[in-house]
């Protein structure tokens, strides 16, 4: 049996092709999470192929069961966003996150307004770094990977502007070393990766150490290609 049909907005994540006439589709839709599909799409349908495209937004409608499903309609909603030179990068950076830290049909809404926002901002010329670290935090804790950043883990107490701790991957701020590899951070970094403070330039660059050693220490081995697109100075 096919399975019921389901429809949702949906952003095109990654497609590649799938035999002669059919596209594989990685998928972020806003009720169903990351999903797979498969999309049919013969030779005369150059403008259906079109809309499968990173980071169009469309209303996508699907059949069937399992981890790969049949897309059966799809249409774009909004305009798409212009992305070009850095900002393109930085979409395809976002996209390869979502695909290596979103779980398969786990949906939440969050994620999903998350992200529309965020290609919103890059698209409308906004500064790239605090908008791709507040999406990383955002991610992650969506993802079930939340980061402390305001409780000073050893002493249990607020995190304050103007103290140096040790973060340690996978607890959180300390105010002394618990062991060799913590990273040091400000509390001023801290706080504003927790929303509480503006990620200025004074902060940014801790910020994206820090979170760079915090997503490397989620995604493993594997490294993420599009971070080889940045030139070694814009490197996210």
């Amino acid at each position: 049996m096919a399975g019921p049909s389901q429809q949702d907005q949906a952003y095109v994540l990654h497609t590649r092709r799938y035999r002669e006439n059919s596209l594989l589709v990685e998928a972020l839709t806003r009720e169903h999470g990351r999903i797979g599909l498969v999309a049919r799409t013969p030779g005369s349908g150059k403008r259906r192929r079109e809309v499968l495209q990173a980071f169009r937004p469309m209303l996508a409608v699907w059949q069937g069961r399992g981890e790969l499903y049949s897309l059966t309609h799809w249409e774009q909603t909004t305009a798409a966003p212009a992305l070009l030179g850095e900002r393109l990068l930085s979409g395809l950076y976002l996209n390869e996150l979502v695909i290596r830290l979103a779980g398969r049909g786990e949906g939440d809404p969050r994620l999903f307004d998350s992200y529309a926002t965020t290609i919103d901002l890059i698209a409308h010329g906004d500064a790239l770094e605090p908008v791709l670290r507040a999406f990383e935090v955002a991610l992650l804790e969506i993802s079930g990977y939340g980061l402390e950043f305001e409780m000073a883990v050893d002493a249990e107490c607020p995190v304050t502007a103007g103290t140096r701790y040790v973060y340690q991957l996978d607890q959180g701020p300390f105010l002394t070393e618990l062991r060799p590899g913590g990273i040091p951070v400000q509390g001023e970094t801290l706080l504003a990766l927790a929303g509480r403070q503006p990620l200025t330039p004074d902060v940014l660059p801790e910020a994206k150490r820090l979170m760079r050693a915090v997503l490397a220490h989620h995604l493993g081995d594997r490294p993420l290609h599009s971070r080889s697109l940045f030139g070694p100075a814009e490197s996210d």
